[in-house]
This record gives C-alpha cells, structure tokens and sequence, in this order.
C-alpha cells in the first residue's frame, strides 16, 4: 500500500502544480484537485508555518480548502521541484527551489525548501503536517538524512 501512497502525494502535488482543482467565477477555491485522497477526519497541521494568516492546525476537509483558499488568495505558486518518498504507513515529500508572486503587489519571492509528512490510513491522507526543515520532517519519518540533498 505504501507505494500506492507514494502515487496518490505525486500525483496530488502535480495536479496542485498544475493548477487543477474547482474555482468559482471570483476565483476562490471549491474543490481541492485529487481530493478524494483526504480523509473526512484529516488534520492537517501548519502550525510550524511561520505565515501567521494560515498558521494553524486545521480539521476536516472543509478546513483544508479554507487554508489553501486564504494561501492562494495571496499567493500565485510556479512550478516547482519536489521529491516524494516512501517510510511505510507515511509518505514524505520534500519541495525546493519554490518561487511565488504576491496577487496583490506582484512580487517575486523565493521560498525556502520545507517538507510534507503524510499519515495514510486505508488509503487516504488521516494526517499532514508541514515541516520548514526538511531534516525534520525525515526525522519524524524515521526516514536517514542522506536521502536528501544538504538543506541550503
């Protein structure tokens, strides 16, 4: 199942990517793309993010889109690289070399590499947390820090 897990994240973050997903006439986020991957009972945790507007831990799908509703509303995201791994019922991903452009005053601005630890539970995503270190997150993972390229 962990491979299958692995499938869903890349999947997911390539649709995210890709700017799929469900957004009304103003441009406000309905549906998440891929979805259907989140758990009813999700928590996803960003209370590490040290972006105060979706600093937090959010429960439930509906709370998910809230946070990326508030995100995306600032924030036009670029395509960006990332790495998915396996570690068992968990599934990391690490993201660098991320650029985003404030909606409102049109600045560019690079992001530093952070990380996603996802906790599957019959196939769907039960929990999340973002990691602004992604040696954390492996850490937490139970994941060896040589599995990822030295944290610039």
């Amino acid at each position: 199942m962990s491979q299958e897990n692995v499938e869903r994240v890349r999947s997911v973050i390539e649709d995210f990517i890709g700017g799929k997903g469900e957004f009304d006439a103003e441009g406000m986020l309905i549906k998440l793309p891929d979805e259907e991957v989140l758990h009813p009972e999700i928590e996803w945790d960003a209370s590490e993010t040290p972006v105060l507007d979706i600093s937090g831990v959010y429960r439930g799908i509906e709370a998910v889109r809230e946070y990326w509703r508030v995100w995306l509303a600032a924030w036009e995201v670029f395509p960006y690289d990332f790495e998915v791994l396996d570690a068992g019922d968990r599934v990391v991903a690490l993201f660098g070399h991320q650029r985003m452009r404030g909606r409102s005053t049109g600045i560019e601005v690079a992001v530093p590499k952070y990380a996603t630890v996802m906790r599957f539970r019959d196939g769907l995503c039960i929990h999340w947390k973002l990691y602004m270190s992604q040696s954390e997150a492996l850490a937490a993972a139970g994941l060896p820090e040589q599995d990822v390229p030295a944290e610039s």
